[in-house]
């Protein structure tokens, strides 16, 4: 390796190591790390709206690209539903039990994740019709679906980060907030990881890539400053069929 290699490795290192102590000091005042969940919200968002040009992209008959796009979507909506069963099993019982907090506010969070339950079902139905055989109506019906849901999801979250996030430092532990990073990053299937990781980073854009460093284990943290972002535009090139 030369000497300039080696440097530039060390330095890579270096401000890796500080992203991550940054982010241990945060847990160790023991606040709950909402600014994640915002990443994630971000990252849905994104995603499911680029889809809908992604999906309507795929030529007839091209089950290569058919198979790749479904692929992630089915990703997406696996990753989706285990936020929200998180946040069912683990935030709204436990702001149920607070009585400062709107009981109105918990049930419309529940309705809203009735109703994108409703539209990510019908996108996950139409998904295996048109990955099997690219044909121009399930397309459609793919996308389509994708629009639908759009709209529904995007209300949500910006509802969900104006009135649910604001309530829960103090009542959860950094520990508590973090079993929902954990049980997302764990949804994420292996061969998506690289992809979503850059899409967080993405999220994350210039000014957070710091914090969105920070939150990754260091080994991680170290393979993506080296090589994470050449791999990641490999993966979106697949992705998009460029």
């Amino acid at each position: 390796m030369r000497a300039a290699d080696t440097a530039g490795t060390a330095r890579t290192a270096r401000t890796a190591g500080k992203a991550g102590k940054a982010h241990t000091a945060a847990l160790a005042r023991n606040a709950p790390d909402t600014d994640e969940m915002v990443l994630v919200h971000s990252l849905f968002r994104r995603e499911y709206t680029a889809a809908i040009s992604l999906v309507r992209g795929v030529g007839a008959g091209d089950t290569r690209r058919s198979e790749t796009v479904a692929g992630h979507l089915a990703a997406l909506g696996g990753m989706l539903e285990e936020h929200h069963l998180a946040e069912d099993e683990l935030v709204w019982p436990r702001l149920a039990d607070d009585s400062a907090v709107d009981a109105r506010v918990l049930r419309r969070m529940e309705e809203q994740h009735e109703r994108i339950a409703e539209a990510l079902g019908r996108l996950q139905e139409a998904l295996p019709r048109w990955r099997e055989r690219a044909e121009p109506a399930r397309r459609d019906a793919v996308a389509d679906a994708c629009a639908d849901l759009v709209p529904v999801l995007a209300e949500h979250l910006a509802d969900e980060e104006a009135h649910i996030l604001p309530l829960v430092p103090g009542r959860f532990t950094a520990e508590q907030w973090a079993r929902l990073s954990e049980r997302g990053r764990a949804a994420v299937p292996k061969a998506h990881r690289l992809y979503m990781l850059g899409a967080m980073s993405a999220a994350a854009g210039a000014d957070g890539q710091e914090q969105f460093l920070g939150r990754l284990p260091s080994p991680v943290r170290l393979l993506w400053r080296v090589a994470g972002r050449r791999l990641h535009r490999r993966a979106t090139a697949r992705l998009h069929g460029t």
